[in-house]
């Protein structure tokens, strides 16, 4: 019997953000639960969309949002680009 492990490689800044957010949520689970009193248990979706909301945020400030200038050679093999397509049509 052979076992292979996997290694999987998480980038750092990506690794950051969501740890960030993470910690963001917890906080506003625990306030929200303090602010309510005792028997409250905190409000379980506004610390999900909090934390939703600041990996977002960081993953676009930090990352450019995959803003990346998309040359010539973006484009699948084989597409011809729709400006030349709609030149090639020919008036009746």
């Amino acid at each position: 019997m052979e076992v292979r492990l996997v290694t999987l490689h998480i980038d750092p800044v990506a690794l950051l953000v969501l740890t960030i957010g993470l910690l963001v949520g917890r906080a506003v689970h625990k306030h929200t639960a303090a602010a309510a009193g005792a028997a409250s248990k905190g409000d379980i979706v506004g610390a999900i969309g909090a934390a939703a909301a600041v990996i977002t945020a960081l993953f676009l400030l930090l990352t450019g949002g995959g803003s990346a200038s998309a040359g010539e050679d973006s484009r699948p093999a084989g597409r011809t680009p729709i400006s030349h397509q709609v030149s090639e049509v020919r008036s009746p």
